[in-house]
């Protein structure tokens, strides 16, 4: 039988383990992590809500189906760009058939209405858009088969890898779904998967047409148990739907507000929002 001695050094020793892994769990990321999760959020919504309205002013042209069968947004001077074309078959090059570029309105680029600049043949793209499609090809495959659809988002790095987001496909002018959504870093030649992080368990559906719900609210509100800070999809979130009001993510230990600008900022005590909820 161990000695009562040895007994409580065993105990003290657990405690200096587990102690600091609490502490750790506990401590509320500072402001600077916090942004950079809203500098990823932006780019994001950016990026899908160019997307978005390039593809269906596009289609509205009738355009060769054949010749627009993928995409791939980036930013420019601009603004977000999107270019349309094809992938060959062995995957390494890139035709562009269709630049879509934000339109001047009033002086300034906006992100509804775009240009679109068309090419009676199709250039070839061996770089940038060779990789972000097969970034985006490699994250599909590790998803595997999912019962509904989802759209795809290759980013670049600050380090010239790509974090592709496959998020569940939002017809943005009546649903937005939020959750069951991943984020994946993958090599700068887009062919490994450095990292796999999935951003939210389960899927919250948010009616853009119920005007007796959410939209109505001063804040909308979800929680999140997988971390303790909030995702870069719950400010794609804030930033593309409508009419658009701050959310309170909740996780298990702090209580965040993201307002409309993709800013985020821990509340202190219950602070909160009347008659937020979701």
């Amino acid at each position: 039988m161990s000695s009562p001695r040895v007994v409580l050094g065993r105990v003290a020793l657990l405690i200096s383990i587990i102690t600091p892994q609490l502490a750790r769990a506990q401590s509320a990321p500072g402001q600077a992590q916090l942004d950079e999760i809203s500098a990823r959020g932006r780019a994001l919504a950016g990026y899908q809500r160019a997307a978005w309205n390039a593809t269906v002013q596009l289609m509205a042209t009738n355009p060769d189906l054949a010749a627009v069968q993928r995409y791939v947004a980036y930013h420019a001077d601009s603004g977000w760009v999107v270019a349309f074309g094809r992938l060959n078959t062995q995957r390494d090059t890139f035709y562009v058939s269709t630049i879509a570029v934000p339109a001047a309105v009033n002086g300034q680029r906006v992100d509804s209405v775009f240009e679109f600049h068309k090419f009676d043949v199709p250039g070839p793209d061996i770089d940038f858009l060779v990789r972000a499609t097969r970034a985006m090809d490699n994250a599909v495959a590790a998803l595997g088969a999912k019962s509904r659809p989802y759209q795809a988002a290759a980013i670049p790095a600050e380090n010239g890898d790509w974090l592709v987001y496959l998020t569940p496909a939002s017809d943005f002018s009546r649903s937005f779904p939020l959750g069951d959504d991943v984020r994946y870093r993958i090599s700068a030649d887009a062919e490994r998967i450095l990292e796999t992080r999935r951003m939210h368990k389960g899927v919250v559906e948010f009616d853009r047409a119920d005007r007796t719900g959410p939209a109505r609210l001063a804040a909308g509100t979800h929680k999140t148990s997988i971390r303790d800070e909030p995702e870069d999809s719950d400010i794609y979130h804030v930033l593309t739907r409508q009419p658009r009001v701050p959310e309170i993510v909740e996780t298990k230990h702090f209580r965040y507000m993201v307002d409309v600008d993709g800013s985020i900022r821990l509340l202190q005590g219950r602070e909160t929002m009347v008659g937020a909820n979701r």
